[in-house]
C-alpha cells in the first residue's frame, strides 16, 4: 500500500526520515536540555508502547519513510529498548 503522494516537508522535499523519540530521561546533564534545576520527566504510563511505536512508525513506512533514527534523552535506559527496536525493524 502505497500513498498516492509522498510525505514532504514545507520547501518540497520527499521526507524518507523519522525520528522516534523513546524516553525523555537521560542520565547526561546536557546544558541545552537539562537545565541546573533538574527536569520534569513524564510517568512511565504516559510512554508509547513497543506496539504503539511500531504502529506509529508503520505509518509512516506505508508513507514513503525508510530510515527510523531511535532517540530520545538515553534511549538505551528504558527497560523495553530492544523488543521497541524489534519491532520497529520488523516493519517492511
Amino acid at each position: 500500500m502505497r500513498p498516492s503522494s509522498p510525505l514532504q516537508d514545507s520547501f518540497g522535499r520527499q521526507v524518507t526520515y523519522l525520528r522516534v523519540s523513546v524516553t525523555d530521561r537521560c542520565n547526561f546533564r546536557c546544558v541545552y536540555c537539562m537545565p541546573e534545576t533538574g527536569a520534569c520527566f513524564e510517568p512511565h504510563r504516559h510512554l508509547l508502547s513497543a506496539q504503539e511505536l511500531r504502529d506509529v512508525v508503520s505509518v509512516f513506512a506505508h508513507a514513503g519513510v525508510r530510515k527510523v533514527r531511535i532517540t530520545g534523552g538515553e534511549p538505551l535506559v528504558r527497560p523495553e529498548i530492544v523488543e521497541i527496536v524489534e519491532q520497529i525493524a520488523s516493519i517492511e
